[in-house]
């Protein structure tokens, strides 16, 4: 007798009357193939999820239950008048079955660029409801879609249920990165912060989390080595992780399915290196200005650089690492063959010596051309994707047309419209294997408490300089949600499947969207309020912190 392993969470439901619609099936990212039909099924009191033919359930996968248990019971998601309600009495659900189409060891490795997240879901009324994935985290995924597709009969009303009936889901993403940088390299993000923004990244299916660790404001992950690194953030400064924090960090979104991958930005934005001047650190000019390393011919910068990565290295556990490589000039002491100099071997370092692989902005191809051959290069402004792929290295497309949420915009597809973009534009199918896929990035530049935290003196502040205060952490967390969601579900979208014939301005695509939005507010994601605009101090007009 086959074993199998259940976790139940009570569901309170009622039979109603119900006649289903055709606009309430809502799932984002749109599944590649999604077909429904039939009349419309309720869940069972006491539904729950079953992994077959295994007796114990991998922790990352238990946790997954449970969280979508909590998620159904809680749906705030109301269909329309009668939706789910009908002269007769409905079948009910009482568990969706779970199968893994490999050994469960391979499929609760970690995740990694090689981790499959395909799924499919088979409902045939009560009698057969399956969802079948190669591994624990397409899986995950599976309980998300399914999850969307369940809602209430109406407000206050307990009654839980699907649309249909007859459900048939077979999806899988376009690419394997989906990714969504961000910047504690500047203003500090706390680990709550990462946390929410983790888990609105699982309900996308985003799967890489690029945590842009180093630069103006601040060195962020504790160094055991070289304590200095952080010790003098204090203050207004105030904030780094601590490397239990790191390691915490890395098994919170592994349970989700998602990679963090490093990145410590050399030699420009290396100011957050000025603690280690006394270590040997150099830099290529004398002033307090000073975020730029020079590449001394004594070796003493690359010498103290190199222990940090590779201390780095080890900490985080993914198989890539990324040194930046972006907007490095040529001013002072340094040069175009010193900066070459210190990023090759830098680039090395990582292959030959960490067990990595290097990654870098497009100017480590582009500019000082430091790229080793196993460089992934990551296109944000000069260059797109196609350029990266055409010289044979594997490529991100982060543009910052589409994908750099730095600066406010309005709310709707006025501001979501360009994140709606397909990432392969101009790559050739000989080279789609090239393409990894895409990432938006989230800077704080604009929360900075002075231009590039003094890199640039004299400018006026930046706009949201009012929240770099590590006082205002709970402000800032708003503010931050509400810059990247709702318009980074679109962007997920794009990533996952990319669909030109979808107007992200056509009124069933803005439906849909605020209707995720809703569905994630109420779960708790730091969002922009549906139908609203926010910027960095605002949302829906009203500010983030009272006036002084």
């Amino acid at each position: 007798m086959r074993a199998l392993a259940a976790f139940i969470w009570a569901i309170t439901a009622s039979v109603p009357n119900v006649t289903a619609n055709e606009s309430d099936i809502n799932v984002w990212p749109p599944p590649r193939n999604i077909e429904v039909k039939g009349p419309p099924l309720l869940l069972g009191e006491k539904f729950h999820f079953v992994l077959e033919d295994h007796s114990e359930v991998p922790r990352s996968l238990q946790y997954a239950m449970q969280r979508t248990l909590v998620h159904l019971s809680g749906t705030p998601r109301v269909f329309g008048d009668s939706c789910i309600a009908s002269n007769g009495p409905l079948e009910v659900l009482e568990s969706l079955s779970l199968k893994l189409t490999s050994s469960l060891h391979e499929a609760s490795m970690a995740p990694s660029v090689s981790t499959l997240y395909n799924y499919s879901i088979h409902i045939d009324g009560s009698n057969s409801a399956t969802a079948i994935a190669p591994s624990i985290y397409g899986l995950m995924y599976a309980m998300e879609t399914f999850s969307q597709l369940v809602g209430r009969e109406a407000e206050g009303k307990h009654t839980i249920g699907m649309v249909h009936s007859i459900v048939s889901i077979v999806d899988s993403p376009s690419y394997a990165w989906r990714g969504l940088m961000l910047d504690s390299g500047r203003r500090f993000i706390p680990v709550p912060v990462v946390y929410n923004l983790l888990d609105t990244m699982a309900a996308n299916k985003l799967n890489v989390l690029h945590l842009h660790a180093s630069d103006y404001c601040r060195f962020a992950v504790e160094s055991k080595k070289f304590p200095n690194l952080t010790a003098a953030l204090t203050g207004v400064y105030a904030g780094f992780y601590t490397q239990d924090d790191v390691k915490d960090m890395i098994s919170y979104a592994g349970d989700r399915g998602i990679r963090v991958v490093p990145e410590f930005d050399v030699p420009g934005h290396s100011r957050g290196f000025r603690p280690l001047k006394s270590a040997g650190v150099h830099f290529c000019e004398d002033d307090e200005a000073q975020s730029q390393l020079f590449d001394d011919p004594e070796g003493e910068t690359y010498a103290v650089v190199h222990d940090v990565m590779e201390e780095m290295a080890e900490l985080f556990t993914d198989e890539i690492f990324n040194i930046g490589c972006d907007e490095a000039y040529v001013k002072g002491r340094c040069s175009l063959n010193s900066t070459f100099d210190f990023e090759r071997r830098l680039l090395n370092a990582i292959s030959n010596e960490f067990g990595k692989t290097p990654a870098g902005w497009e100017e480590v191809l582009f500019s000082a051309d430091a790229a080793t051959n196993d460089t992934i290069v990551d296109a944000w402004s000069e260059v797109q994707a196609s350029n990266i792929t055409a010289k044979g290295h594997m490529a991100i497309e982060s543009h910052s047309y589409a994908f750099y949420f730095t600066e406010a915009v309005p709310g709707g597809p006025e501001g979501w419209e360009d994140c709606w973009y397909d990432i392969s534009t101009g790559v050739p199918q000989s080279q789609r294997s090239l393409l990894l896929g895409g990432e938006m990035s989230m800077w704080t530049d604009t929360y900075c408490i002075e231009e590039q935290c003094g890199a640039f003196p004299g400018g006026p502040p930046p706009v949201g300089a009012a929240l770099f205060d590590p006082a205002h952490d709970d402000a800032f967390a708003k503010s931050i949600g509400g810059m990247i969601w709702p318009r980074g579900y679109v962007a997920a979208g794009a990533f996952w499947n990319f669909d030109a014939s979808k107007d992200p301005a056509a009124p069933d695509f803005v439906k849909g969207i605020w209707a995720l939005n809703d569905l994630l507010s109420k779960r708790g994601a730091l969002t922009c309020p549906t139908d609203c605009s926010c910027d960095q101090l605002h949302a829906c007009g009203k500010p983030y912190l009272p006036p002084n």
